[in-house]
């Protein structure tokens, strides 16, 4: 999978005639509303209650994200890996390449959900991503979903956590069903699965 980086900086090459769609960089026009500041208050406790261990945060309760099918087994996962060769590529390839999210297994037409409210700012095709949907959540994250059989949400459409996005599939580059799953923050990749409860 060609990095999404340079996808996006290809974006003014691509045309509308060619029917692919690039895929766009995060905005920042979705902020975060500040929590207001609360008054801490001193209160002594019992010396047994204070040994007692409290839970633990997390970064997937902090931020909200969750898992976009069914959780089930991650076939290729974040960072560096062997370069897949999909049938009908040809030439010279690179020995390795940078995967930017994870690839969950699925069933075929199996029901993909958003991970976390938001807008979607990409629903379209791509060469790599064959049927991609990318949404804009607040504080300047995204999720992109790829390889999807079937797209069920446009552009511009506001969805909540866990709306139905898609269908699984193995459209674009891939050679199998599955859903590609990507996190973003002001165009930088992070392993999904630090996010996912």
């Amino acid at each position: 999978m060609l990095p999404a980086i340079a996808l996006e900086g290809n974006a003014h090459r691509a045309t509308p005639s060619s029917g692919f769609v690039p895929i766009p960089m995060e905005h920042v026009d979705v902020v975060a509303r500040p929590k207001p500041k609360v008054k801490r208050v001193l209160v002594r406790r019992h010396r047994a209650a204070a040994k007692a261990e409290r839970a633990r945060s997390t970064p997937a309760l902090r931020i909200g994200f969750s898992w976009p099918v069914t959780k089930a087994e991650i076939t290729s996962p974040f960072g560096w890996r062997p370069f897949v060769v999909t049938p009908g590529e040809t030439g010279p390839h690179p020995a390795r390449e940078f995967h930017h999210g994870m690839d969950i297994a699925c069933a075929l037409n199996q029901p993909v959900r958003a991970s976390k409210g938001g807008r979607v700012i990409l629903s379209g095709v791509n060469p790599d991503y064959g049927n991609v949907i990318v949404i804009q959540h607040a504080g300047g994250w995204s999720t992109l979903y790829g390889h999807l059989n079937k797209r069920l949400v446009n552009a511009g459409k506001r969805v909540s956590a866990g709306a139905l996005i898609g269908l699984c599939g193995s459209t674009g580059r891939a050679n199998g069903v599955h859903l590609h799953f990507e996190i973003r923050h002001l165009g930088s990749f992070y392993n999904p699965i630090y996010f996912l409860p």
